[in-house]
């Protein structure tokens, strides 16, 4: 028994430490749930546990909570001014957590993990509100009444990089109200309230007139209905019409045949006992034809025998006897034509050697022609040339004469023109047959006979003014100037010499 005892001090006391390890390890496993985070400081850096379990070394370390639910804040900006300077109020309500990534968490315990929630809050609800104000200061109320997505996010974006420089950010923003104190939004309000009403009354109006339109429309649709429905009927009763009058023409058709089949009947008996009789008659014919063609044949055979062979008998010998003479004849007419040949030979070489002579002959005429016109060319050419060089000591002699000799030497060619001149004046009036002078009597009658016995004379006159003009003055060639004062004019001009 008392060696015994020894041992189960020994096993008791081995169990009770082990039981109290066991409790020891219990009450320092510290176990934390996904809402709170667990610090563990006092043994180098700070061990962070989020959501887990780990064992706190007694004595040596120690273990701090930090609380991750969210902050429930309310934020009431009463005092902000838009962009267009009028003053709001806007009154939201905002989630706001720690971080989940484990350098939030980390930063958020380094700065609240002692800190007072309520104190924390407090702080949460400056950082926001002072964003509030900076967005609000960048927009008009009308963006801010009516954009609230806008200001949320824009407040999200500004308070969220605040926020996230302490390990915190914002899960929830939400306008709640935006206000002001002077009716600016009443006022905005009653403006969109007109409009609406306005564009209430527009559209009412709208839906009235496209109602009248509808129904105008709906009763043009119906009107076009009743009238398509009206043409199909009038077309119906056509169609009736006309199939009605197939009908009757049919039927009068078919009662117009039986009343002509009695008629078409006896028609056609009758029709067929005449192409019974007319079948019979030619029968008989065809048979008396018949008859009349052997009868025929018989006679061409006793004709054949009694003429035409005789007949082609003397053809036959008549042609040969025409064969035999125009054989005969032929002969003769190639002798003559023979003959004839060679007598047209002996007359050819005569009549060539005839021509020849004749042309020996022709060539020594033409040769003596040749030289008597040669003669009178040279004999004529002579001539000219004296003529020529007559006219030319002419001109050479006019050009050395005086006025007066000049008009001395045109004076017989002169003289002897005029009668011509005169002549051709007057003609005209020769060709007149009769003449009637119309007067009213008195010294006009002496006048107009005056007149047509001068025509002449001044005709004449016309003639030597023109002749004057052209340069040829046949006063002055006639008689001289008639002004012994005033120098002869000469009427030639002095024909110039060839200079050398």
């Amino acid at each position: 028994m008392n060696e015994v005892s020894p041992i189960v001090f020994a096993v008791a006391g081995v169990v009770l430490a082990l039981f109290l390890l066991a409790v020891l390890y219990a009450k320092n496993y510290v176990k934390v749930p996904p809402n709170m985070v667990a610090v563990f400081t006092g043994r180098g850096r700070p061990k962070i546990v989020r959501g887990g379990a780990r064992f706190r070394v007694p004595v040596l370390e120690r273990v701090d909570f930090m609380s991750l639910e969210p902050f429930n804040i309310q934020v009431s900006v009463g005092s902000a001014i838009s962009s267009n300077g009028v003053g709001i109020a806007v009154d939201v309500v905002s989630l706001v957590r720690f971080g989940s990534t484990d350098e939030a968490i980390e930063t958020g315990t380094q700065r609240f993990l002692t800190a007072n929630r309520e104190e924390l809050r407090g702080q949460l609800t400056e950082i926001i509100a002072g964003n509030m104000r900076a967005i609000c200061a960048k927009m008009t109320v009308e963006d801010l009444n009516s954009n609230r997505d806008q200001l949320t996010r824009s407040v999200a974006e500004e308070a969220g990089a605040a926020l996230a420089s302490i390990g915190m950010e914002l899960d929830v923003l939400t306008v709640q109200d935006v206000r002001d104190k002077n009716g600016y939004i009443e006022s905005l309000g009653r403006k969109r309230i007109a409009e609406v009403r306005r564009d209430a009354e527009v559209g009412e109006a709208q839906a009235k007139r496209d109602a009248r339109i509808a129904a105008a429309e709906a009763d043009q649709q119906g009107r076009t209905a009743e009238a398509k429905s009206q043409e199909a009927i009038a077309e119906a009763q056509r169609q009736l019409s006309m199939k009605q009058a197939e009908i009757d023409t049919e039927v009068n058709a078919a009662q117009a045949r039986a009343a002509q089949a009695g008629p078409l009947a006896e028609a056609e008996a009758e029709r067929a006992v005449v192409l019974a009789a007319v079948d019979t008659e030619r029968q008989r014919t065809e048979r008396q034809i018949a008859v009349e063609e052997q009868r025929a044949a018989q006679r061409k055979q006793a004709l054949e025998a009694d003429v035409i062979a005789p007949a082609e008998a003397d053809r036959q010998a008549a042609a040969r006897r025409a064969e035999g003479q125009k054989a005969v004849t032929i002969a003769n007419a190639e002798a003559q034509a023979r003959q004839r040949e060679l007598a047209g030979e002996a007359d050819l070489k005569a009549r060539s050697a005839g021509a020849e002579a004749y042309q020996r002959e022709g060539a020594a005429q033409a040769e003596v022609e040749k030289a008597k016109l040669l003669a009178a060319a040279e004999g004529q050419r002579a001539q000219l040339l004296a003529e020529a060089e007559g006219q030319k000591e002419l001109a050479a002699a006019l050009s050395a004469f005086n006025d007066e000799a000049a008009r001395l030497r045109v004076l017989p060619d002169l003289i002897e023109a005029l009668p011509k001149i005169a002549r051709e004046v007057a003609a005209p009036m020769g060709n007149i047959k009769n003449l009637t002078v119309l007067s009213n009597g008195g010294n006009d009658s002496d006048d107009a006979l005056s007149k047509v016995a001068g025509s002449v004379p001044t005709l004449l006159l016309q003639v030597l003014e023109t002749a004057k003009a052209g340069g040829i003055d046949l006063g002055q060639l006639l008689g001289g100037n008639t002004d012994p004062l005033e120098p002869r004019k000469s009427v030639v001009e002095p024909v110039q010499k060839p200079t050398a």
